[in-house]
């Protein structure tokens, strides 16, 4: 008969899950992280994405960045999501 453990290590290697752990930081692999109301796991492609908005984007654009397109990006997603729903 299985313990506990075994059972739960078991259940981990059968995660079809499993294959998107490699997309979030772990930089304590052990830590179990089970608090309900918090962002989660950072996933890794946001490091990249901050690292960006924070140097390039406002670091090297400043004001200049209102004028890459992102203000009129409501109203184009919007015009598009109005042509699916009629």
């Amino acid at each position: 008969m299985n313990t506990t453990i075994d059972y739960a290590l078991e259940q981990d290697r059968r995660d079809p899950l499993a294959i998107y752990r490699e997309r979030f930081v772990f930089p304590e692999p052990d830590l179990i992280y089970m608090d309900g109301n918090s962002l989660g796991r950072l996933p890794v492609n946001s490091v990249g994405l901050a690292d960006d908005l924070v140097k390039r984007q406002w670091g090297e654009r400043l004001i200049r960045g209102w004028d890459d397109g992102w203000w009129s990006k409501p109203l184009e997603v919007g015009a598009k999501i109005a042509q699916l729903i009629g």
